[in-house]
């Protein structure tokens, strides 16, 4: 990489890195931010104002994580539709992925033309995070200019690599517990509602979640919504199950109805209480009809 502009010196990255605690950190102190990791770094490299982060998660789509404008979202687009770029081949393997001219390179060649006549992003830079397990990701730099980054660019992308990689590992972390909890309270949910139609319907448990995923299904919606609402409502929402709501009202009449209730249900009977005189057993009357004692 060539570029005929100065090189930025050591006082410059010095100031510039002075200031890396106070800019990476969210502005609520909760620790690093990815979107200001992205605008800081797109400030500190000379040769572009355009930054992005790519995620790649196991069993999902590439994704944009954080990005500096609308540009660099335009241009990812681009290449997790053609499933090639700088920025997916720096995240899957490659430390450092650089061109100078994104429309000729061989390397990519559905995306590169595609980029400069839908972009006109011409330079791209892209260094690996290192993320824990299987995550993949990496940092991503823009230029509409040819042959815009320079080695020094290279190296200071990856000094900052590090950082945005904690960055993004703090932001999985929070989603991946936020998601987490999601999904304890909805699996809670879903079994009050289980246990809320087993009781209205008098069916099994396993009927109940069938009546339950039908009513996602017929109404799309998501399956903790329903049962939230049944949760709330203690019944099926209306048209849930594809009958009319006089079959609905009158199927939950009749269930209801066979429910024991205090007034029907079977008393049961006191235990006589005997006496502590032992009653003489009565003898049969005889021929003349007295039945005393003779």
């Amino acid at each position: 990489m060539t570029h005929g502009d100065s090189e930025p010196g050591l006082a410059q990255v010095g100031r510039q890195f002075s200031d890396l605690g106070a800019a990476l950190t969210a502005v609520d102190g909760s620790g690093l931010d990815p979107d200001r990791v992205v605008r800081f770094a797109a400030r500190s490299l000379p040769h572009t104002h355009h930054c992005a982060l790519t995620l790649l998660r196991p069993g999902a789509r590439p994704r944009t994580l954080s990005a500096t404008d609308e540009l660099p979202e335009r241009v990812d687009a681009l290449q997790y539709t053609e499933r090639e770029g700088p920025c997916l081949d720096a995240s899957k393997g490659d430390s450092i992925v650089s061109s100078g001219d994104i429309g000729t390179d061989d390397r990519w060649p559905a995306f590169g033309p595609r980029c400069v006549q839908d972009t006109g992003v011409r330079s791209m830079l892209s260094v690996q995070l290192a993320l824990g397990g299987d995550d993949r990701a990496a940092i991503n730099f823009y230029s509409t200019s040819l042959e815009a980054f320079t080695e020094a660019d290279a190296h200071l992308a990856s000094v900052i690599a590090p950082f945005a990689a904690l960055a993004v590992e703090q932001r999985l972390r929070a989603n991946d517990a936020d998601n987490l909890h999601a999904a304890l309270t909805s699996s809670r949910q879903i079994g009050t509602a289980i246990g809320i139609i087993m009781a209205r319907r008098l069916v099994t448990s396993s009927e109940a979640f069938e009546l339950l995923r039908a009513a996602s299904q017929n109404l799309n919606r998501k399956l903790r919504e329903i049962a939230a609402e049944v949760e709330e409502t203690g019944t099926l929402p209306r048209g849930a199950t594809g009958e009319t709501d006089e079959t609905v009202e009158a199927v939950e009449s009749a269930e209801t109805a066979r429910l024991p209730t205090p007034s029907t249900r079977p008393r049961r009977r006191a235990p006589a209480v005997r006496s502590g005189r032992r009653d003489r057993p009565r003898r049969s009357p005889g021929p003349g009809g007295d039945d005393r004692a003779r």
